[in-house]
């Protein structure tokens, strides 16, 4: 800092006072800026004179922001001038530089003095929208589910955020990503017991926060209870279907059965236990039944038990698995296949004149294979049997010999019979012929020879009386 240096004023060849250089120029500090928001720059002037030739000016970066005066000022003596001028941060101020400058101008009577403060750095932060939160409006007891805290338009950048998040009072552990001027928190929320919770999240940014906060219901879903009077039961029998639910919060469950279809059984749902009744056939071995628990409000939770039904029945044969009737070739492969339904799974034997076959066994067809076959089918509950007949298709050997033999003979007869009527018919042309030779010289017109070629005996009208 400059001292101060006494220097004698002259005016009009007389001493008329003591003057001093500006001792100190200081910029007091800033806090960290709100775009949009008013502040004031106080820049002091530390024990200059005379006051009225000092020129005091707010600069940002290379721009004059305010220029102050002080020849209103009356007194001689060394004082103290502050100045103050008020800013509403811009996004483009921050990180510029705003500096005072001080000059004591006594020209053209004496010097010219400067001083100034040090530069002090702008922070402008803006963070114009309220956070946004991301999570299940209901959330199981005991289970955990996501939530997210997001909040757009950080500035200067999106990795200046942080960020708080609670839930149920208590502070949550979650990681922060970036992307653009968009910040996220994500964490993981959960209750060991039910009740409203509040999940709460605050987003700071320099002297800027914002806080959003959210009401979840976290609640309690036991599994339902499904009951069947008997999972295994003979055929015919009585069985009744039994769906409940233990106690809930918040309470009122509804409760409702559905078989295999997915249909229910009954179409309402309601909150007592639920009950369905079937007389059990054998359609319904293996049919599963499902006890569905849903909370009587608008919570879109479910839970299902299952349980399936297994219905005891002797054999049952017929057309579908066992036929009575098998059309097979000789020579080509075939498969012997007779199938019985039951619960448990009956044992199948198939017999050929006492002799047990092989059943479901792919084998090459003969002529023996044909007959009549004698199927049983048992297990704990009964039994069950039926005839199944086999026919053999085959080619017959004699067949095929006699057939292209009497063709053959067939052909030849009608060779010989076609060459003997051709032959007949070139000998009587020929014997005509030679009878019209033998009449041309003996003068005698031909047309008096008849078709078998013998001439007519006529006496000749010179030697007639």
């Amino acid at each position: 800092m400059a001292q101060p240096v006494p220097v004698l004023l002259w005016a009009c060849c007389a001493l008329t006072a003591l003057a001093g250089a500006p001792e100190r120029v200081v910029l007091e500090p800033l806090p960290e800026l709100e775009l949009g928001r008013a502040y004031n720059l106080t820049c002091r002037v530390l024990n200059v004179a005379p006051v009225t030739h000092l020129t005091v000016t707010l600069r940002r970066g290379g721009r004059t922001l305010h220029t102050e005066t002080c020849q209103r000022r009356t007194g001689t003596g060394p004082d103290n001038i502050t100045v103050t001028q008020e800013i509403i941060p811009r996004r483009r101020d921050h990180g510029q530089e705003i500096t005072c400058h001080a000059a004591l101008d006594l020209t053209p009577h004496g010097p010219h003095f400067e001083n100034s403060s040090s530069a002090v750095e702008l922070k402008v932060y803006d963070l114009p929208e309220k956070p946004q939160l991301q999570t299940s409006l209901y959330i199981e007891v005991g289970t955990r589910a996501t939530a997210r805290c997001g909040v757009a338009g950080v500035f200067p950048a999106a990795g200046e955020a942080r960020f708080t998040l609670s839930f149920g009072g208590e502070s949550l552990n979650f990681t922060v990503t970036t992307s653009g001027d968009t910040a996220t928190a994500q964490g993981e929320v959960w209750s060991p017991s039910p009740g409203r919770r509040q999940l709460n999240c605050t987003v700071s940014v320099g002297p800027v926060s914002r806080s959003a906060g959210q009401s979840v219901l976290v609640y309690s879903l036991p599994e339902p209870i499904l009951e069947l009077t008997e999972s295994r039961t003979l055929v015919n029998s009585s069985v009744t279907v039994t769906c409940r639910s233990p106690e809930a919060d918040p309470p009122g469950v509804l409760l409702q059965i559905r078989d295999t279809k997915g249909d229910p059984v009954p179409s309402a749902p309601t909150q007592h236990p639920v009950q369905f009744q079937l007389t059990a056939g054998e359609e319904d071995d293996g049919r599963e039944f499902t006890c569905e628990a849903r909370p009587d409000s608008d919570i879109p939770a479910v839970k299902r038990t299952s349980a399936r039904l297994t219905v005891l029945y002797g054999p049952r044969m017929d057309d579908s698995g066992c036929p009575r009737e098998w059309i097979w070739e000789e020579g080509t492969e075939q498969t012997f296949s007779c199938l019985a339904r039951g619960n448990p799974a009956p044992a199948v034997e198939c017999t050929k004149d006492g002799v047990s076959v092989s059943i479901g066994v792919q084998q090459q067809v003969r002529r023996e294979d044909a007959g009549t076959y004698h199927c049983k089918a048992a297990n704990a509950h009964g039994s069950a049997s039926r005839d199944v007949t086999v026919q053999v298709e085959y080619l017959n050997i004699l067949l095929l010999v006699l057939l292209p033999l009497a063709v053959a003979v067939a052909l030849t007869g009608l060779g010989v019979g076609g060459y003997r009527y051709y032959c007949s018919t070139r000998i009587r042309k020929y014997r005509l012929k030679q009878q019209q030779a033998k009449l041309a010289e003996q003068g005698k017109p031909a047309e008096q020879m008849s078709l078998n070629g013998a001439a007519q005996n006529t006496p000749d009208p010179e030697h007639s009386v």
